[in-house]
């Protein structure tokens, strides 16, 4: 058997974080508490050092989500799945910089995050 994945939502949308986190829980996932700030989920990330990030783009606070995984990856290389509802060219653009393992437009379906699962395992 597999080794659970341990993850960290980043989402400002509670009920979204909810039902991500639940779903990803029903996977068999570690899912530590989600986050709604870039600066909480800086501090989560260097703490508690998950396997993979799902990161919404737009976030409560200062820090955007590219912004917030771009201050992750200068300390620990931890994998970021981008999730957002606003896929604009500039927001594509800007996450291609960051060291990701894909990006997905809202809503984002379970059945593709464990396919991106899947495949870092």
């Amino acid at each position: 058997m597999k080794a659970s994945l341990k993850i960290l939502i980043v989402e400002d949308e509670l009920f979204t974080a909810k039902c991500l986190k639940m779903d990803l829980e029903e996977l068999g996932m570690h899912v530590l508490p989600p986050v709604a700030k870039g600066e909480e989920a800086i501090a989560v990330a260097l703490d508690e050092n998950p396997s993979l990030i799902l990161m919404d783009i737009r976030l409560a606070g200062g820090l955007d989500g590219i912004e917030t995984a771009e201050e992750i990856h200068l300390k620990k290389k931890i994998p970021v799945l981008f999730m957002t509802g606003y896929a604009t060219d500039d927001i594509q653009q800007r996450a291609q910089k960051v060291f990701h393992v894909g990006f997905l437009e809202k809503p984002v379906s379970v059945d593709k995050i464990k396919e991106i699962l899947d495949a870092i395992r």
